[in-house]
């Protein structure tokens, strides 16, 4: 099990996101992600916005593919 934090995946805040593989950790961060925009917080959409930036440059992908190696590069922790 590998732990990475909202912010490192391009959120707002330390939620921690524990799992095995990234596919995993990503979905935890969506599921956060909506809750944060149901309860209106400012940072996260400020987040989501600079991640829709992103997404309309055209270079998810390679945004994508650094959170995925980002990941790969965490230690285990033990579980």
């Amino acid at each position: 099990m590998k732990t990475i934090s909202c912010k490192e995946l391009g959120g707002a805040c330390s939620q921690a996101f524990r799992g095995s593989t990234f596919e995993e950790v990503a979905s935890q961060s969506q599921q956060h992600g909506a809750e944060m925009v149901a309860l209106a917080d400012q940072p996260h959409l400020d987040a989501m916005a600079e991640m829709m930036t992103i997404l309309e440059s055209g270079h998810v992908e390679e945004w994508m593919n650094a959170k995925m190696e980002l990941f790969q590069l965490l230690p285990d922790d033990g579980e």
